[in-house]
């Protein structure tokens, strides 16, 4: 465990980074804002969510972005700097009278000035630490979302209702920023090697694939199709799990006891592939994980009314959702190497931005026009794909092969 021992640091700043920052925050305290917020403004809940569309289909453009910027300026920088945004872009947030636009605006500037609080940054500086136990370190720092997932939805109602929605999401935004930024300052810093350590750097830790030369390969598209669909099929899935369950006989109370399952089985999937992905070839640890939830969707399908079936599904539901995107950073390090990691992973990440920002209202809509049924069945059919590229993907690059063997 040496690598642990001298990488400890910067795994802590890295998980209270990703904990803190703007896909955590945003993920899981949206859904306890809508009531106060529509309420005082008489919007639909539809027009309240697509600040969540608008916030992820900016990744599109600020992902690729954040990846050139923290190969020019540095990750460190851009993560103090992301930090600092996402609290900004929270207060600028509670300023809203009403106005749709300025709504939907603020969310884009929060897009834009939370993106370097992304994983894209908090997972590139494992590479400067860790080889032989990535996959650990990445299912470790990918675990702040869990701890975010149990910490922030209780923080977020007491606030809204003892202070109100704007005190609440200034709260948010400003103690994210309190609890990470001293940590972060003190403790991610990329690791200086010194000239004798460069000259006998093991070559996993010096090769990489530059952004333009990845766009050409087909692991490239492969993984941003699995992402985009994964991400099309997690999030739909989650942002549409009480009105499916609802539709399946189950009621409100039972439902929110088979709900409370997903977010420890989310940290826990984190963990446990990243585990797996260091023993074994991580592309088939892939497939066996996106292979759970069509069996789980499956008895759903054919199995109404069973709190059983439902439980299974919040189980294989959180475990592929807490794998999806720790699967991601480290296919990205392994194919590509760790050299342009910040540059790849951000266009990679833009097909995860985009797929989980349109999820929402296309499962909704399917639903509600076809039932539910439909899009399960398509479900299935997208994950049944992304398990056949993900065997497809190939064999890891003899120098990524080079440095697991030094």
């Amino acid at each position: 465990m040496e690598e642990f021992k001298k990488g400890w640091g910067p795994l802590l700043a890295a998980t209270l980074g990703t904990m803190c920052g703007l896909m955590t925050a945003t993920n899981y305290t949206q859904g306890f804002f809508v009531g106060a917020v529509t309420a005082e403004f008489g919007w639909s809940s539809q027009q309240f969510f697509l600040s969540y569309t608008v916030l992820m289909c900016m990744g599109l453009f600020f992902g690729p972005l954040i990846g050139s910027l923290a190969g020019k300026y540095g990750i460190r920088l851009l993560g103090i700097i992301g930090l600092v945004g996402h609290a900004i872009g929270y207060v600028v947030i509670s300023f809203n009278d009403g106005s749709l636009v300025f709504w939907y605006a603020s969310f884009a500037l929060l897009s834009f000035l939370g993106a370097g609080s992304l994983p894209i940054v908090w997972t590139a500086i494992l590479n400067d630490y860790f080889v032989k136990h990535r996959g650990k370190a990445i299912g470790i720092t990918m675990t702040g979302t869990g701890i975010g997932a149990l910490i922030l939805p209780p923080v977020a109602t007491f606030l809204i209702e003892s202070y109100g929605w704007r005190t609440a999401y200034q709260a948010i935004g400003l103690g994210a920023l309190a609890v990470s930024l001293p940590l972060v300052i003190a403790l991610f810093k990329p690791k200086q090697a010194s000239k004798e350590t460069q000259n006998n750097q093991p070559a996993a830790m010096s090769w990489g694939i530059s952004r333009s030369d990845a766009i050409k390969t087909k692991q490239f598209w492969m993984l941003g199709t699995v992402i985009f669909l994964t991400a099309l099929i997690i999030v739909g899935l989650l942002s549409n799990f009480k009105t499916i369950l609802l539709g399946k006989g189950l009621d409100n109370s039972t439902i929110a006891w088979v709900a409370s399952v997903l977010g420890l089985t989310i940290m826990t999937g984190r963990l446990l592939v990243g585990v797996l992905v260091d023993k074994f070839w991580a592309p088939a640890v892939a497939a066996g994980v996106f292979f759970l939830p069509i069996i789980a969707i499956l008895l759903l399908i054919n199995m109404p009314g069973s709190i059983l079936v439902a439980v299974l599904v919040a189980l294989t539901l959180g475990l592929a959702a807490g794998a999806e995107l720790d699967l991601l950073a480290y296919l990205t390090s392994k194919y590509f190497g760790p050299r342009y990691y910040s540059r790849v992973f951000g266009c990679i990440f833009a097909f995860f931005g985009v797929g989980a920002g349109i999820a929402p209202p296309i499962y909704g809509g399917v639903g509600q026009a076809q039932g539910y049924d439909t899009i399960l069945t398509v479900s299935i059919v997208a994950l049944v794909l992304c398990i056949i590229l993900f065997l497809l993907m190939g064999k890891y690059p003899e120098k990524e092969k080079l440095g697991n063997n030094a």
